[in-house]
């Protein structure tokens, strides 16, 4: 015969100790700590912007005020796609703020042949590399003729130099700026492989488009040296 007590004494128990509780909510703790990462992006892609846009207000250069505009609107538009819930957070708004302040002005400042007098001495450095060996005179008539980087900037400048033969002025495609953002991002690259995690990642988007860089690379290609 089959004793049911211990089956029974079971289901008393479980009938007299109080009903376990519903699950609990999901943890907000990610969600805080996302909100507050969103905030933090948001608020730096705001004062990138006021930087920025600082620019056509009081500088006296012209591709600088160039570049404050297009980069202030780009870290604008940063700004709202880290704060803006669905937008694509602050991974994205990276890019965003690359697109708006990096690419978009040094594409049209080296369209329409706008820069610092850097670009113009890398350019000159090359084909004095090319013509005689040395990116340097031995008689500079005057400071326009001096080459104040030393020998391995002149390597920015030989596709001008070299293409200036077939393109007009050598096309945009021989502009130094582009040679120097070349080696730069190389560099970045190189330096991805060793870290190669996604926050590496997100951390060398935002270090290319903050406004030291950015602005270097869009208005003289200062940031191979």
């Amino acid at each position: 015969m089959i004793d049911h007590r211990p089956a029974r004494a079971a289901l008393l128990a479980r009938a007299l100790l109080p009903a376990r509780p519903a699950s609990a909510p999901p943890p907000v703790r990610g969600r805080r700590v996302r909100g507050r990462r969103a905030w933090g992006w948001g608020a730096g892609w705001l004062g990138c912007a006021g930087w920025a846009g600082l620019f056509p207000l009081l500088s006296p250069l012209g591709p600088h005020r160039t570049w404050g505009a297009l980069a202030a609107v780009g870290y604008l538009l940063a700004a709202a796609v880290a704060l803006l819930p669905g937008a694509g957070g602050p991974g994205r708004s990276g890019w965003v703020a690359l697109g708006g302040a990096g690419l978009l002005p040094l594409g049209l400042l080296v369209a329409t042949g706008s820069g610092q007098s850097e670009v113009g001495v890398l350019a000159r450095a090359g084909g004095l590399l090319l013509a005689h060996g040395s990116p340097y005179l031995d008689a500079p008539a005057g400071p326009g003729e001096v080459t104040p980087y030393l020998p391995g900037m002149a390597l920015f400048g030989l596709p001008h130099a070299l293409l200036r033969t077939l393109l007009p002025a050598g096309g945009p495609v021989a502009d130094p700026r582009l040679w120097c953002a070349a080696a730069f991002l190389a560099a970045l690259w190189a330096a991805r492989r060793v870290r190669p995690a996604p926050a590496a990642r997100v951390g060398m988007v935002a270090l290319l488009a903050s406004p030291p860089v950015a602005l270097a690379l869009a208005v003289s290609g200062w940031t191979c040296r």
